[in-house]
């Protein structure tokens, strides 16, 4: 999945799980300032853990520990 439709999905989860908590504590008004606000903050979220993805795999800083066993 790319960066954009992560971000879109994620905005449209997090606006229906902010709009449906908002709609249950007060109105409809404070469900769609809830879910945009959620909405918002996952998509922005996963458009910068998307971007540190992109760059690739973390490479191990040092070399890993060998460590012989014997029997």
């Amino acid at each position: 999945m790319d960066r954009t439709r992560s971000a879109v999905l994620n905005f449209a989860i997090n606006f229906l799980v902010g709009y449906v908590l908002g709609r249950l504590l007060r109105d409809r008004d404070t469900g769609v300032r809830a879910g945009v606000a959620l909405g918002t903050l996952g998509a922005v979220a996963s458009w910068r853990l998307a971007e540190r993805l992109e760059a690739g795999s973390v490479e191990p800083a040092t070399e890993p520990i060998e460590i012989e066993i014997e029997e």
